[in-house]
């Protein structure tokens, strides 16, 4: 009874050790993938961006014309697809879980079709999705690449100062140990921006679960 007992508590997972939790955005493979969708935030939101804001804008100064409908038209045919790749970048790099969404309305018959691109509440919701990933995606990449790239700096004080002395204003540090002196600083903004990186993650993965259905 006794020797059952021991196996079911050695049976019992180790406690994670502290430092791995609180080191997990930097070490483990999810961490930096969310990384990556904060990268290519910015290059995908100024292209959909710049493709609504053309062909809509196209579309809507040539409404009072016959060429403007089908060019509306296009615009909102393209969410679905642009959504289907959206859909792929956050399950492969944030986890989402998102179900498949078709690259086209379910009707019957393409006169269908087409109305439904403007009539289904995906296509609008999709659309301001698409347009929103411009502002969110230059704001993680910014908060991303300065985070990081401070962080990065400070640690490589002890190197940098001798050759290039530094410049904080109020102190110039141009020696190994004064560097030093910047090391922990850094280490711990490495720390803050892998958990900041996190943060962004989980809104970047809520709002593509809210879009991307």
């Amino acid at each position: 009874m006794l020797a059952c007992m021991d196996m079911t508590l050695s049976s019992d997972p180790a406690p994670t050790p502290a430092w791995r939790v609180v080191l997990r955005p930097l070490i483990s493979l999810g961490g930096w993938r969310a990384v990556t969708h904060h990268l290519l935030g910015l290059p995908l939101g100024t292209a959909y961006f710049t493709w609504f804001v053309t062909s809509i804008s196209l579309g809507l100064g040539l409404a009072i014309t016959l060429i403007g409908i089908p060019i509306l038209t296009v615009a909102l045919a393209s969410v679905r697809p642009l959504l289907a790749v959206e859909r792929g970048l956050a399950n492969a790099l944030l986890d989402a879980k998102i179900a498949p969404l078709g690259v086209a309305p379910h009707a019957e018959g393409w006169l269908a079709r087409l109305k439904a691109y403007w009539t289904e509440a995906t296509t609008w919701r999709g659309l301001a999705y698409l347009l929103a990933r411009f502002p969110i995606g230059l704001a993680t990449f910014i908060v991303a690449v300065v985070t990081f790239s401070v962080a990065l700096y400070l640690i490589a004080a002890p190197v940098v100062a001798p050759i290039d002395a530094l410049e904080f204003g109020f102190w110039e540090p141009d020696t190994v140990l004064e560097g030093l002196a910047l090391l922990p600083l850094g280490l711990a903004l490495l720390v803050a921006s892998g958990w900041i990186s996190e943060g962004m993650a989980v809104v970047s993965r809520e709002l593509a679960r809210l879009a991307v259905r």
